[in-house]
């Protein structure tokens, strides 16, 4: 489910084909502010925005629980925790949402989500579960590098949907983060960081 600020409402963003629209803003921000070849880091929606961005400077990029490769699931658990957030967003409801992404368990989320999630839930609108992006949109990526990471727990995009879809819809190499769920960068930034400094050292891209 994608946040988009309650601005796109007001005609201050996209009304439709908001991920290309978003991937065309990233295109001009590339532009203007990447002097040289670029890698690519996405996160969730950000990946279907990394993905239809067609920016010539983009050489490389690197995917965490890739939206936009295939149709995300929403468990039993995680839509009982979701509908009364949409209904009406307390840092209570947001907490147990945002538990509900992360692996089960899991001890190192930040408690500071939760009031991020609530924050969220009151000044945008969520555009819930973005569709697959056009074959033909991701057959034009295929020639860039391009790695895709998943928690082994993620509800949306567990391994055993993301990893074939990568592979099979982008030619991606694929990676599993062991102990995480949807919350990657939160749940284990060291292995997130570790990941794209090795994608981009294997292609002499630190700089």
């Amino acid at each position: 489910m994608c946040p988009v600020s309650r601005g796109s409402a007001r005609g201050h963003g996209p009304r439709v084909r908001r991920t290309a629209w978003y991937g065309q803003w990233l295109s001009e921000a590339l532009e203007r502010v990447v002097p040289g070849p670029a890698v690519v880091v996405g996160h969730s929606l950000g990946k279907a925005v990394a993905l239809a961005c067609g920016s010539p400077r983009i050489v490389g990029r690197v995917l965490f629980s890739s939206a936009g490769l295939t149709r995300l699931r929403v468990p039993v658990p995680l839509l009982a925790a979701t509908v009364p957030w949409l209904l009406r967003p307390t840092v209570a409801r947001s907490t147990v949402l945002v538990r509900r992404m992360a692996a089960p368990g899991h001890g190192r989320v930040p408690g500071h989500l939760g009031e991020w999630m609530e924050l969220v839930g009151r000044c945008c609108r969520t555009s819930l579960a973005p569709p697959p992006l056009p074959s033909g949109l991701l057959e034009l990526h295929r020639s860039v590098p391009t790695l895709a990471v998943s928690g082994s727990f993620d509800p949306f995009l567990p391994p055993r949907v993301l990893g074939p879809a990568a592979r099979r819809r982008l030619g991606a190499e694929f990676r599993v983060i062991e102990g995480a769920g949807h919350l990657l960068l939160d749940e284990s930034p060291e292995m997130v960081l570790d990941a794209v400094r090795e994608f981009c050292a294997a292609r002499g891209t630190d700089g």
